[in-house]
C-alpha cells in the first residue's frame, strides 16, 4: 500500500532528517499481511541464501545521497553534525546518516564531514558510496587520515585489497589507529598470498612456454637431420646411377693367379637400370656400409680386404648379388673383363700347402665374374 500523495507533499516539505523518521514511522504502520513488506522481506533472504549477504548493490546508491550545491549555513550545518553525532553513539546509523546529509546540503562541506558520512555509510554496508564521499573529501584535503582509513576499510570489503593496503597504509603513517592496524595487517596477507598465486602461474606459464619452444626445437632438429639423411641417400643413389661405380683397377696378382684386369666406369654398360631396379641391391646401396665398402674396395682392391667385406653379414650378401649380375656383362664393359681366364696356376703347386697363404681366399669363396 503506497502513501497517499497529499501526505508525500506534507512531507516534501519537512527537513530531509524529518522526512526520514515519517516515512520510518509510517512504515512501521503498515499492516503486517499486506503483500508488499513480504517481498520486501524475501530479497534480503535470497542474498543471506547465496552467501553474499547484504550489499551496496542493494542499497541506495550514491545518487541517492544529497550532495551540497548552495547556501552557506554554517550554523544549521553543525546543529544537524551535532545531532548526527549523538544518533552515532546511539548506534542510529540510518538517523544519522539524514543528519549528516542536512548538515552536506547547508553549507560547503570540509573533508571531515564527508570522511565522517562516509564512515556511517560504511557501518551501513554502503561501501561504494562510502568510497565516493571519501574521494571527494581526498580532492579536497589529500592528506586526510580519517578519508584513507574508511575508504581502505570500503575497499577491504569491497575486496580491493591492494587498494585497501595502499589507502590504510598512508592513514598509518599520518595518524596511526590500533583497529586501522588490524586491518592493515589483513590486507597485507591478502596481497601477499595474492602475489604468490601470481607469481605462481607465471611460472607455470613460463614453464610451460619453455617446454613446448624445446620440443619444437628438437622436432625442428629432427626433421633438418631426416631431411640431410635424406638427400644424401639421394645423392649416393644418383652418384651410383648415372656414373656407375668407378673403374676398378686390376685386382693385383695372387700366388699362381694373374691379375684381373681393371674394370672401366660402370655408368654405361647396359642392364645398370635392371640392376639397380633389384630391390634387394637397390636396399643396400642405401646402407652406408655398403656403400663405404664398395668405395674402399673400388679404390683400394686389397684382395685381403675383399675378402673381409666378403665375409661381412651386411656387405658380403649384397656385393655377392652386384657381382653376380655384372658378371654376365664385363665382356661389354670397359675393363674387357678377363681375357685368357685365371691363368698362372701351373707351376707353384706349393700354393696348396703353403700355410703362409692361409689368409688367402679358397677358390670357392671368389665369386663368379
Amino acid at each position: 500500500m503506497g502513501i497517499p500523495q497529499n501526505v508525500l507533499d506534507i512531507i516534501g516539505k519537512l527537513d530531509v532528517a524529518d522526512q526520514e523518521i515519517v516515512k520510518s514511522y509510517i512504515a512501521q504502520l503498515h499492516p503486517a499481511g499486506s503483500h508488499e513488506p513480504e517481498e520486501e522481506s524475501e530479497q534480503p533472504k535470497e542474498e543471506e541464501e547465496e552467501g553474499k549477504g547484504p550489499s551496496s548493490t542493494t542499497a541506495p546508491s550514491s545518487g541517492d545521497l544529497p550532495q551540497y550545491e548552495q547556501g552557506e549555513d554554517y550554523e544549521k550545518a553543525v546543529d544537524h553534525k551535532m545531532k548526527a553525532a549523538e544518533l552515532v553513539s546511539a548506534g542510529d546509523y540510518t538517523r544519522a546518516l539524514a543528519e549528516y546529509n542536512n548538515a552536506v546540503i547547508s553549507a560547503p562541506p570540509s573533508a571531515l564531514l564527508l570522511a565522517t558520512r562516509a564512515d556511517v555509510l560504511l557501518h551501513l554496508e554502503r561501501y561504494q558510496d562510502a568510497v565516493k564521499d571519501c574521494n571527494q573529501a581526498l580532492e579536497t584535503n589529500p592528506d586526510s587520515a580519517k578519508a584513507l582509513r574508511i575508504r581502505g576499510r570500503a575497499l577491504k570489503e569491497l575486496k580491493d585489497y591492494e587498494g585497501s593496503r595502499r589507502d590504510l597504509a598512508a592513514s598509518q603513517q599520518i595518524d596511526y589507529d590500533d583497529e586501522a592496524a588490524v586491518d592493515l595487517k589483513f590486507v597485507m596477507d591478502k596481497v601477499h598470498d595474492i602475489e604468490q598465486e601470481h607469481v605462481k602461474k607465471k611460472l607455470e606459464e613460463e614453464e610451460r612456454l619453455k617446454k613446448k619452444a624445446e620440443e619444437f626445437r628438437k622436432a625442428r632438429e629432427q626433421a633438418k637431420k631426416e631431411a640431410e639423411q635424406q638427400e644424401e641417400k639421394e645423392r649416393s643413389r644418383e652418384s651410383f646411377a648415372a656414373g656407375g661405380m668407378p673403374g676398378m683397377g686390376g685386382m693385383p696378382g695372387m700366388p699362381g693367379m694373374g691379375g684381373m684386369p681393371g674394370m672401366g666406369g660402370l655408368g654405361g654398360m647396359p642392364g645398370m637400370a635392371d640392376i639397380l631396379g633389384d630391390p634387394e641391391i637397390a636396399a643396400g646401396l642405401q646402407n652406408p656400409k655398403v656403400m663405404s665398402a664398395l668405395t674402399s674396395m673400388m679404390t683400394n682392391p686389397d684382395p685381403s680386404k675383399i675378402t673381409q667385406l666378403m665375409m661381412d653379414p651386411e656387405v658380403g650378401p649384397i656385393m655377392q648379388k652386384l657381382m653376380s649380375k655384372l658378371g654376365p656383362m664385363m665382356g661389354g664393359s670397359g675393363g674387357g673383363g678377363m681375357p685368357g681366364g685365371m691363368g698362372g696356376f701351373g707351376g707353384n703347386n706349393s700354393f696348396k700347402d703353403d700355410k703362409d697363404n692361409d689368409d688367402l681366399p679358397d677358390l670357392d669363396d671368389i665369386p663368379n665374374l
